[in-house]
């Protein structure tokens, strides 16, 4: 009697340690508006890892990479809420846009992108250490890095790398 108790025991304990490992690394949230569309439709919800991109040596996500992060500039999302955008650059590299048109190291970047729409156009900039511009694959969505507000990013200012949709 005694020992069924004790593995009783030790398997909730076991599994409440699992529970808050497994919080302690991942987080789900839920996917507001279309800025990422079609790639992540709204109402989506997606496993973000949150040790990704934390540490001394915050590893900084490749292009291509969808990352989530918080924002505090009222939008499609709301207001203070958990944007999802892909990485359209990263350190290292020199972005623009001129005519409609996102350049990455003087090449034109249209990867992931929906629809051509207009986009401001922007000067010349080189991401420093650790920087990183996010855009929407929906570009129409404008709470990005194009957008003041948000801006270029600081990779560990991510919560972290979208790794299940």
């Amino acid at each position: 009697m005694y020992k069924r108790f004790a593995l009783y025991v030790a398997a909730a304990f076991f599994g409440v340690a699992c529970a808050v490992a497994v919080s302690a690394v991942f987080t789900v949230t839920a996917v507001s508006g279309s800025g990422m569309e079609p790639a992540i439709a709204d109402g989506s919800k997606v496993l973000v890892n949150k040790l990704a991109y934390h540490g001394k040596d915050a590893a900084v996500p490749e292009v291509g990479s969808v990352v989530a992060f918080h924002s505090e500039v009222y939008g499609e999302e709301g207001e203070g809420s958990i944007l999802v955008r892909r990485v359209a650059a990263r350190e290292g590299d020199v972005i623009a846009i001129k005519d409609n048109i996102f350049y990455r190291n003087g090449e034109p970047y249209e990867e992931y992108m929906a629809e051509a729409v207009h986009m401001e156009s922007m000067d010349a900039v080189k991401l420093g250490r650790h920087e990183i511009f996010v855009l929407s694959d929906n570009r129409k969505s404008s709470m990005d890095s194009r957008n003041e507000a948000i801006g270029v990013l600081d990779v560990r200012d991510c919560i972290g790398k979208v790794c299940f949709r």
